[in-house]
């Protein structure tokens, strides 16, 4: 029953990106910046500043909206691009299969827009699969890298990956408690 529901669920999406195939889905995906330690940290000063290349990065866009998981560190790397541009950002439950994001973003009616995701390194290659790159390979991203910035993009429901790099060269952050 739950890999039936998981099938709907893909489904679902594929009609969606369909759907808004007019309006041009571009999907931009980071893992939140460098971070303290703890149980739900904030940014070290390291973070904090990648918050700001990552507004400036993505100032000219055209993002409309952001989409963060419940910790401290995605909402703080998402602040300076929120403040900047003047716009929400939609809170979801991280999950290994990504499900509460992608439901969360058909929710809000979001799929036809230029989006921003920040996220973590066990749930990007998860998420960038989910949307529709079969061949992103599997495994967590390393935990020293911050720096990467991926996009997708849709034509004619064909899903198309860039990566590209942004701000400083990644430093070393708290490890994972």
């Amino acid at each position: 029953m739950k890999y039936l529901l998981v099938f709907f669920a893909v489904l679902g999406f594929k009609t969606v990106i369909a759907q808004q195939e007019t309006g041009v889905t571009k999907i931009f995906i980071v893992r939140h910046a460098e971070k303290e330690s703890g149980k739900d940290p904030v940014l070290t000063a390291a973070g904090n500043v990648r918050a700001g290349d990552l507004a400036r990065a993505l100032k000219n866009e055209g993002v409309q909206k952001i989409y963060v998981s419940q910790f401290k560190r995605t909402q703080n790397t998402a602040d300076s691009m929120r403040i900047q541009l003047k716009i929400n950002t939609v809170q979801y439950m991280a999950d290994t299969l990504c499900d509460n994001l992608v439901n969360t973003i058909m929710e809000n009616g979001d799929f036809g827009k230029t989006i921003l995701i920040i996220a973590h390194s066990n749930t990007i290659p998860q998420i960038i699969r989910k949307f529709g790159v079969k061949d992103y390979p599997y495994g967590d991203l390393p935990d020293n890298e911050f720096d990467n910035l991926f996009e997708i993009t849709y034509k004619k429901e064909k899903a198309k990956l860039k990566v590209m790099k942004y701000g400083a060269k990644s430093t070393v952050s708290a490890a994972m408690q």
